[in-house]
């Protein structure tokens, strides 16, 4: 399920998909060689308690992220947290979903366009950053939403286990 095509009204042609997920890898370089850089200097110059900074930041930022979502949803449910993550990940993302309940999805994520993007600039500590998001977006969408995840593919396991869960 990392097909565009699940999010277009219309029929995408694989060529173009193709050549619209190239850019999007390009774009997602760019982006993160900034911040890879920006982290480095600022870790040079104020160390750990610097980078730590930055690293709050990302988790407020999924947050706001979270409460974005819920004002776009229709409801504040389970089923459309994970929705709105589906649409959110489709083209840069491969996944299957495990379990389908109203009070639990799971997924297996098998692919993520920015763990080889921050593997080829060395900063798979970083790019865990952006996988550490998951939670605080989950609970800023609804606080009733849980999050469990095991490993991550930006850790060197073969999937990510993402369950969204109601806590009640």
């Amino acid at each position: 399920m990392s097909s565009l095509q699940q999010i277009s009204s219309e029929p995408i042609p694989e060529a173009l998909e193709r050549a619209f997920l190239t850019k999007l890898r390009s774009k997602m370089f760019t982006s993160a060689t900034l911040l890879v850089k920006a982290v480095r200097a600022i870790q040079k110059k104020y160390g750990d308690e610097g980078v730590e900074t930055i690293h709050q930041a990302f988790k407020e930022v999924a947050a706001e992220r979270g409460r974005k979502m819920a004002q776009d949803a229709d409801a504040s449910t389970l089923r459309a947290f994970c929705s709105a993550l589906e649409a959110g990940c489709a083209g840069s993302h491969e996944w299957r979903k495990v379990e389908d309940t109203d009070k639990r999805q799971a997924y297996c994520f098998t692919g993520c366009m920015w763990v080889p993007i921050l593997a080829e600039l060395d900063a798979l500590d970083i790019g865990l950053w952006l996988c550490e998001g998951d939670e605080p977006m989950a609970a800023a969408f609804n606080p009733d939403i849980g999050f469990q995840r095991t490993k991550t593919l930006m850790e060197g396991a073969d999937y990510c286990d993402h369950i969204f869960y109601l806590k009640t």
